[in-house]
């Protein structure tokens, strides 16, 4: 797993909960006093780990947390990779077009780390399609990026998941559509 993923989701932590709930998140998943480098890549085990100590310690699901945490990922991604977002974009542009952010974290790639597959493409005028693949099957986390796009961009989105990794699919897709705002 990338560092940025796992620097930000210190962040998260300590955001939602405070320091003190970090530190015993990572006594609890046996990585105590463990340092996490944004341009560092560290074993999958850690994320899971941390993340199974978060959701016993917060009495909240792997899903929601991942999902969560997907909504709070965006601002701070857009910050380090918005050089790839055009300034007229909508949100669900940029949903469009998420392979500008991928090719940059797979340019960046540096020996074994991957990110998911995703495709992206317009159903409609008002509906992209998202389509996940990945082997940690963090389709909530994807859930949550969109989640997050959405409050970033003041979009409101009704998304349905036609197929899910979790229900034995090889793939999740996300339908994405905008609806008015109310």
């Amino acid at each position: 797993m990338h560092g940025i993923i796992l620097t930000k989701f210190k962040d998260f932590v300590v955001d939602t909960y405070d320091r003190k709930m970090w530190t015993t998140l990572q006594r609890e998943a046996d990585l105590p006093s463990r340092l996490y480098v944004p341009v560092e890549e560290y074993p999958d085990e850690d994320v899971f780990a941390l993340l199974d100590a978060a959701s016993e310690l917060t009495d909240t699901s792997v899903p929601d947390l991942l999902e969560a945490f997907g909504e709070y990922l965006v601002p701070p991604l857009l910050e380090t990779y918005g050089v790839h977002v055009e300034r007229d974009w909508t949100g669900l542009e940029l949903i469009a077009n998420i392979k500008a952010f991928h090719r940059a974290l797979r340019e960046k790639n540096i020996s074994t780390y991957t990110t998911p597959k995703v495709e992206t493409g317009w159903r409609d005028s008002e509906t992209v399609s998202v389509i996940y693949r990945s082997e940690r099957q963090f389709c909530h986390l994807a859930r949550g990026l969109i989640l997050g796009v959405s409050d970033h961009f003041d979009e409101p989105y009704e998304i349905s998941e036609p197929t899910c990794m979790h229900e034995g699919d090889g793939e999740c897709e996300f339908l994405v559509r905008q609806v008015a705002n109310v």
